[in-house]
This record gives C-alpha cells, structure tokens and sequence, in this order.
C-alpha cells in the first residue's frame, strides 16, 4: 500500500508543500533527505526536512517509513538548546518534520569573532548534547554547521533527526571515505566510526570527541590534526588522530590555557574508553557560576529518580519506542533474572526487542539480575546457554550503560542510565 502512494516530490521555490508550508528557499539534499526553509500561512517560518522515500526500494519502504516515524518520535524534547520539532506530516506519501527556525548563523562563520564567548558556546553545546544523551539520543553528526547561533548569542544543536535510520548514517559516511570528495565533516567524526564493525551501536562518546575537535576549533580557528583538504589529508589526519598526535602546543598562550587543555584531554582521546564518560564531566571543568542551564517546563529529559514500587526500562529509541517494562513485575520467581534479546519465535525473553530494520540485537543478548541483599539490578553482557563452552553466550554487538561497554561479570544500573542495546536505547527509570 505504501508503495503505491509514494511519489516523487520536486519541490522548489514558492512550492506549496502538503497545503500548508511555502518553500522560500531550498537548503540543501542529501542521498535520505532533502530540506527547505518555509512559510506557513500566517508567515512563520519554519525548517522542513523531509524524507525521499521515492528514492527507496519499493520493498524497503515500509520499514523506512516505520524507522523514520520511531525516529521522529524519539527527537521530539523539549530543550532550549535544540531545534524543536513543532509539527510532522506526509506528503505525496513520504514523512516530514517541521522544526523551529530561529534567526541565526552557524558556528563555522563565527570562528574567531571577537564577539563569540567561547565559555557561554562551549556550555551551552553541552547543555543541547546532555539533553539529547539523557533522551537516549546521540547526535552522531555534530559539526560548527550543526551549531546556530541565534540572538543573544543562544546556542541551539540542529541536524540530530536522522530520518534515514540511524544504522544507515554510518554506512552512507562510509562511502563518503571512499570518494574523491573530502567531505569537511570528516574532521569531527570520532575514529571508532571509521570502523563500521559496531556502527549500530552509537554511543555519546562519539559526542564527546566531536565536542572536542569544535572546541579547539573554536579556540584556534584550526583543526586538532592538520588541515583536511585532500585525499592525502585524510589519510595522514586519521593517522593523526588514532596517535592522539594533536597540536597540544598552539594554545601555549592562552591564559585559561589549563582549563581548556583539561578539558581537550578529556575528549580528544582515539579510544573511547579514555574519554570524558559524559557531557556533566566536562561541564564540571567549566566555571560553574556562569550561564546555568535553563529547562524547558514540562521537559521529560530529566528520568523518574523517586523509586517508589521499583525501576523500569523506558524504551527511547527503537521500533518499540514509548514502550516500559517494570522489571518487579515481569521478574520470573523465585529466579531473580530477567533476560533481552531481539524478538525470535526460537527463543524466549523475558524482554524481546522487536528490530523489523536491521539485525544488531543477539536473541540472546543481556540479562538483569535483581540482588535481594542490596536490593540492586545489575545488567550483563549475554545470557547462559548450556549449548556454548562455559555456558555462557555473549551477545555479537555488546551492551552499554552510557558510552561504557558491560561485561558478562555485570555493571549495577541506576535510574538516568541509559542502556545501548544495537540501535535501541533504554532508560532506566524509577516508577
């Protein structure tokens, strides 16, 4: 049915889009999707991003389509740090999002203004990516054109809705490294996407790292690794950067030298494990008395921490997405574990993530374990299998609390952690 509907849609400018939304201006297209600055008909303006689902095969369409609205689902929290979607529709039978627009430059044509308050920037980029992170989201593409800079110098992440699927984003960079084209945003990705081994899990670390890059781009008005430019480049850059060979000694004069190079440390690291475990770590490293983080009333980016009857995993990112699982009271007694593994007719979880798009869940993938003497869950990586040597399975693509990968030994799960699971995310909530 979907197929029959979709049709290709050529908009340009002062094109109506779906009735509703006049094209002012095309602002760019990608291989997924296309976007447009619009109108409505009180003149608002508005960023549309929409999905080429006619550029899908036929027989693809209906889990793209599925994987786009989970997608749009998940992005929408409210944050004054973010680019707020305010409405979603379809047209000519493919999906698209409206997001807010706010009069603004990007970050990249603002480096080095004098003007530019690198501390107020620097907070208010880890403001916009721990909202994301405690949503169980990673923005996976962060860059100085992802960045705005509105009025009163309000900084707002922008570009962190993939509507092409999130385990498509890395395989469509892949093919990006092979290309006679350098494309610039290379230069903020973090090198574990350069290996496509685990690209279904994206964990905040990747943040983190291109955090740091923007950082020392802002304070330098360079790149931590040389220039990026050719072919060449590239190659010498990822050397550069697998070393943890960045050029330590520009900022050599800067008077808040020692915090910034803290901070640079913390994030500029190739293995992911050396790095800051999260956005609050840095933030620590920042003054604490200067431009405090402002909420949005009736924000849910915040986890339920009063435990009341137990905790639960809030599905935020997956097919399942909206979906709770309040581990009491699916707990099978007297046992006192609960397995997860992706949804399969063969086996039996207590918990089964259903992942109709892609295949990075194990069907034997973690187990929680409740522990009556310190009244605490602890998740571990894989489940017994009598079938395996040692009895034990792990799972193909690891389980994560946060950007930390989980042992089959266990790692203690509190309310606010989010769980990587493949694509899916869960937060652990009290309830």
């Amino acid at each position: 049915m979907v197929n029959n509907t979709v049709q290709r849609c050529d908009f340009r400018m002062h094109d109506m889009v779906d009735g509703k939304f006049r094209v002012e201006r095309v602002l760019n297209s990608t291989r997924t999707d296309q976007k447009f600055k619009v109108n409505d008909t009180s003149g608002n303006e508005y960023i549309l991003k929409l999905l080429k689902l006619w550029e899908v095969e036929p027989s693809l369409r209906q889990k793209m389509l599925l994987s786009a609205d989970n997608e749009i689902k998940s992005c929408q929290i409210k944050s004054n740090y973010l680019t707020n979607i305010v409405h979603t529709g379809m047209v000519n039978g493919n999906p698209y999002l409206l997001l807010e627009y706010c009069k603004s430059l990007d970050l990249s044509h603002l480096i080095r203004n004098q003007r530019l308050d690198i501390v107020k920037t620097a907070k208010e980029i880890l403001y916009g990516l721990r909202d994301l992170h405690k949503s169980g989201k990673v923005h996976g593409q962060l860059t100085p054109e992802n960045i705005l800079i509105a009025d009163g110098n309000r900084v707002k992440l922008t570009n962190y809705v993939i509507l092409g699927g999130r385990a498509n984003l890395l395989a469509s960079k892949n093919k990006t490294l092979h290309s006679h084209f350098i494309d610039k945003a290379l230069a903020y990705q973090a090198p574990e996407l350069y290996r496509l081994e685990r690209y279904a899990t994206i964990l905040p670390s990747v943040d983190i790292f291109s955090f740091g890059v923007i950082l020392f781009f802002m304070l330098t008005g360079e790149l931590p690794y040389g220039k990026l430019v050719t072919e060449s480049d590239w190659i010498h850059y990822q050397t550069r950067v697998q070393s943890d060979d960045w050029n330590r000694n520009i900022l050599f004069r800067n008077e808040q030298r020692e915090m910034w190079m803290n901070i640079l440390e913390a994030c500029l690291s190739a293995d992911p494990h050396s790095r800051a475990g999260s956005v609050d770590e840095l933030l620590e490293k920042l003054p604490g008395n200067e431009y405090p983080y402002i909420a949005v009333q009736g924000s849910q980016v915040e986890a339920p921490n009063a435990i009341l009857n137990g905790i639960m995993l809030h599905v935020m990112q997956g097919n399942d997405w909206g979906k709770c699982y309040r581990l009491p009271e699916i707990m099978p007694s007297p046992k006192r574990i609960i397995t997860l593994g992706r949804k399969d007719d063969s086996i039996f979880n207590q918990i089964q993530l259903s992942e109709p798009v892609s295949s990075y869940i194990s069907r034997r993938h973690c187990t929680l374990e409740w522990d009556d003497e310190t009244e605490t869950w602890y998740l571990r990586d894989g489940q017994w299998d009598k079938e395996v040597q040692g009895n034990w399975a792990r799972s193909l693509n690891g389980t994560y609390i946060n950007s930390k990968e989980v042992t089959e030994e266990g790692s203690k799960i509190i309310p606010g952690d989010i769980i990587s699971i493949g694509n899916v995310k869960l937060r652990v909530e009290a309830y």
